[in-house]
């Protein structure tokens, strides 16, 4: 029996994907983190990309945003590509506070994707919904200081 890893190291993303449905996000994300980190291996970003291409959501963009900006950062461009798919993310779910939570910690690394005026905004907009947002209040008090 190929196991989740194996399969997506092979590039059996077919494989991959059929074993993936047993687990959920969070085990999902942790063991293609895992693996990328690991193993220094961008196959799990072509395993995301496999299930972006059969089914756009903000979990999977999330996900690959993810990858990029904790597991290969050490790649050039990995923080661009991870600012992609955080923003697709928050396009894709509005509403979900936690993908604009996620994406302010763009404009905390060195390389400040996310601008000083849009992290303002995506911030005062998190504290309408929840105000005692500490990455929100984080962001507010770094940039208006």
């Amino acid at each position: 029996m190929m196991k989740f890893n194996d399969a997506i190291l092979l590039g059996d993303f077919v494989k991959a994907k059929e074993l993936a449905s047993q687990m959920d996000m969070d085990s999902l994300r942790e063991t293609l983190f895992l693996l990328a980190y690991d193993n220094e291996n961008i196959a799990t970003y072509g395993f995301i990309s496999y299930l972006l291409l059969e089914e756009e959501s903000s979990e999977f963009h999330y996900l690959a945003s993810y990858l990029f900006s904790m597991a290969l950062n050490h790649l050039e461009g990995a923080y661009q590509t991870a600012f992609h798919h955080a923003k697709k993310a928050t396009d894709l779910s509005p509403n979900d506070m936690n993908y604009k939570e996620y994406i302010l910690f763009f404009n905390a690394i060195p390389d400040k994707l996310l601008g000083n005026e849009e992290a303002l905004e995506i911030a005062n907009e998190i504290l309408k919904n929840e105000p005692n947002n500490k990455v929100a209040l984080s962001v507010i008090s770094e940039t208006t200081n």
